[in-house]
């Protein structure tokens, strides 16, 4: 790996942690396009998975006073049905396929949700099958993220709640997909020193994370999702254009 491949890989790891510590997701929808651009794409969702397992578990631990344990509960357990569908994918699929109807989704998603921000849904069915479509992207692309968005937002949580849960729920998910990824033999030395290599940037990202994460009130942390979402599902649209 070149000098300006592994600036490359350390800027999308810090990046990536700064904004998951601040809103509670994002850290695979911001590192993986960035990351393609130093290491291969398979080899870019191992090193993700890796690292966002990290940042997840911190903040779900530093949050778990705030979680809502049915939801993660609900959620987890149909991620965790996902999961092989996207072990599938990820090894049998063409990503440009997939990608272009992630992308599809995630714009439907914010145009529900830039529409719908003070109306309150509850529905199991829906945050069933956001679980379920998590737990596949998690073990596919590595960008878990807009489904449990989207699930958590329609019944709108006080931001502390939403990232208490959705790390508690990353975590699990990411446990189980690391846990596939090795058994599969999906894991090389290459990814392994990648994640070495990112470790003390990934905890740089997490504490200065920390520090601004009280600086955002709750209107300014939803506008934020939806722009994270929006450009993650324009990251997605390009990745599915190109290649």
């Amino acid at each position: 790996m070149s000098a300006r491949e592994i600036i490359v890989l350390l800027l999308a790891v810090g990046v990536a942690a700064i904004v998951q510590n601040i809103v509670g997701f994002g850290f695979a929808l911001l590192a993986v396009p960035l990351m393609v651009l130093a290491v291969n794409p398979h080899d870019a969702v191992i090193i993700s998975t890796f690292l966002g397992l990290g940042s997840s578990s911190f903040q779900a631990f530093n949050g778990r006073g705030d979680a809502q344990w049915n939801l993660i509960a609900r959620l987890s357990v149909s991620a965790v049905v996902g999961i092989p569908f996207g072990l599938l994918v990820f090894n049998h699929v063409d990503e440009r396929l997939l990608k272009g109807g992630l992308a599809i989704g995630i714009f439907v998603a914010v145009l529900f949700l830039a529409r719908n921000l003070s109306s309150h849904r509850r529905s199991t069915g829906l945050e069933i099958g956001a679980g379920f479509l998590s737990g596949a992207l998690s073990s596919s692309l590595s960008t878990n993220g807009p489904p449990l968005v989207f699930a958590l937002q329609s019944r709108g949580l006080p931001i502390a709640q939403f990232r208490a849960t959705i790390s508690a729920i990353f975590t699990i998910s990411g446990v189980i997909t690391l846990a596939s990824f090795i058994a599969l033999g999906d894991v090389n030395s290459d990814s392994l020193i990648g994640v070495v290599m990112s470790l003390p940037i990934l905890g740089l990202g997490i504490r200065l994370g920390q520090k601004l994460k009280p600086r955002l009130n709750e209107e300014n942390a939803r506008r934020f999702v939806l722009m994270l979402l929006l450009g993650a599902g324009c990251s997605a649209l390009i990745g599915a254009i190109i290649g």
